[in-house]
């Protein structure tokens, strides 16, 4: 009897896994297409799309304002110093109708600084067909200020997309916009501060073998 237990939750869990089973595509397009605003269905569409068991889809992308994305680099999108303004556009595609709630949060991984919204209480212009909706924003805009953007600074800013309530189980989607050098990864860090102490080391040790002269 235990040991039938034992197998039925096995079974039951990885039920439960395969229900919020996704698949992201960088450079992609999402299955509506880009429609909001006017003149913002650019081409190509250079977008990361994830993609759920049951056909929902989370989709973000970077670019110039006004200017087509650049292709990434997986989920990293490279802009050049100085490069404003920028933008970030949005989309979730519920296919299943259901009630669902969000979360968009913007991280200056240099400074940590973090700002979070909610893209459906956010003005009133979010725009919606076919079950998506979608939206955009500048990182120039008074209520993003407190991520401390600033075109002329080797920094990377974190755009991440939280979606609950979705059929396949809550859901979440992230991409980077790397102006200039970019912020290094913690791996390059810690080579750059492993690599600081070496060369540090090295010369203590040839101070202490150069010999001194009567």
């Amino acid at each position: 009897m235990k040991a039938v237990s034992i197998a039925l939750a096995a079974t039951l869990a990885c039920v439960a896994t395969a229900g919020q089973a996704s698949s992201v595509a960088y450079n992609s397009a999402p299955a509506d297409t880009w429609f909001y605003g006017n003149g913002n269905d650019y081409s190509p569409a250079n977008t990361a799309v994830l993609t759920t068991d049951d056909n929902d889809q989370l989709y973000l992308r970077w670019h110039k304002t006004f200017e087509v994305a650049p292709a990434s680099d997986g989920n990293v999108y490279s802009f050049t110093l100085g490069t404003e303004p920028m933008s970030f556009d949005w989309g979730i595609d519920n296919n299943g109708g259901a009630s669902i709630t969000a979360l968009l949060t913007i991280r200056n991984l240099g400074t940590a600084q973090t700002v979070s919204y909610d893209p459906f209480f956010v003005g009133n212009d979010n725009e919606s067909a076919n079950g998506s909706v979608q939206n955009s924003a500048r990182l120039s805009f008074a209520f993003l200020s407190g991520v401390g953007f600033n075109p002329n600074v080797d920094d990377t800013y974190r755009l991440t997309l939280d979606v609950d309530g979705l059929a396949g189980g809550p859901q979440s989607l992230s991409i980077d916009a790397k102006l200039g050098a970019g912020v290094p990864e913690p791996a390059t860090w810690a080579m750059m501060i492993g690599g600081f102490g070496f060369v540090g080391g090295a010369l203590r040790s040839r101070r202490r073998a150069t010999p001194r002269l009567a």
